[in-house]
């Protein structure tokens, strides 16, 4: 561990079960302030589980995880989650200030009304996502790109130092995928750290400190140089994928099924 870095999150011997299977098998790897993680494999690679596992929403089979040495599953611990579109309740009647605000929960209590500072968090979260012109939109009425920019806006006024975001650029047009990565080096800026999940290695290699290469278990995880080779990612996808010179020397996939979005 490098000791003039502050660790943020430590995943040691994470085993997770899900619908009757092992989908997740001795997980090990640790993450540091402002870091930015890309969390790369297949579908079904246990990516989602990792982050369920990781804020709490799955128990875990064996091994411990710890945000600031705090315990997710037993203590509460200001995580930032991101999930997929397709997890979204669309029918589920809120606005996108709702949505929002929800974020805010952990400052605000239960059964107490929103403060000056609550709705101020929830206005720049939202000028930060680019949706202050959608404030008081159904949930269900917003694109792809702006669903997953009003989650993004959710987990920006929760404040967390640590955000998890699974797979936000998936189906979202090229506004939304800019947006986004802008409020990545905001995050940056402001020390957050971010795991996010994707299927798109090329982004991984050019915007990400390290990669987390994940295939039921971590395959490898380290800087894009070291983990971007062809032997991890011929463990990984097998003969899913085409290998191209990357002109920083990296060696990534070139099927485009592997190599951009979804």
């Amino acid at each position: 561990m490098d000791s003039d870095r502050c660790l943020v999150l430590r995943v040691e011997s994470v085993t997770v079960t899900y619908n009757g299977r092992v989908a997740l098998r001795d997980a090990t790897f640790s993450a540091y302030a402002g870091e930015r993680v890309a969390v790369v494999g297949p579908n079904g690679a246990g990516k989602t589980t990792l982050f369920k596992a990781i804020v709490g929403l799955l128990p875990l089979e064996s091994g411990t995880v710890e945000v600031f040495r705090c315990n997710p599953q037993r203590e509460r611990v200001s995580i930032g989650y991101v999930p997929q579109r397709e997890e979204v309740d669309l029918s589920f009647p809120v606005t996108v200030a709702d949505v929002v605000m929800m974020g805010r929960i952990g400052h605000i209590g239960y059964l107490r009304r929103p403060s000056r500072r609550d709705r101020e968090a929830v206005r720049q979260a939202l000028e930060q996502v680019g949706l202050t012109d959608l404030v008081n939109r159904p949930l269900g009425e917003l694109s792809g790109g702006q669903i997953q920019r009003t989650f993004i806006a959710r987990a920006l006024a929760q404040e967390a130092p640590l955000l998890l975001m699974d797979e936000p650029f998936a189906g979202v047009d090229a506004t939304s995928e800019e947006a986004i990565l802008r409020l990545l080096d905001l995050l940056r800026e402001n020390g957050v750290t971010v795991l996010l999940a994707t299927h798109d290695l090329r982004m991984a290699a050019e915007r990400f400190d390290r990669v987390l290469l994940l295939n039921g278990e971590v395959v490898a995880c380290g800087p894009p140089g070291e983990v971007l080779c062809p032997a991890a990612l011929q463990r990984v996808y097998g003969g899913q994928l085409t290998l191209w010179e990357h002109e920083r020397g990296l060696l990534l996939l070139g099927d485009g099924h592997c190599s951009g979005g979804a």
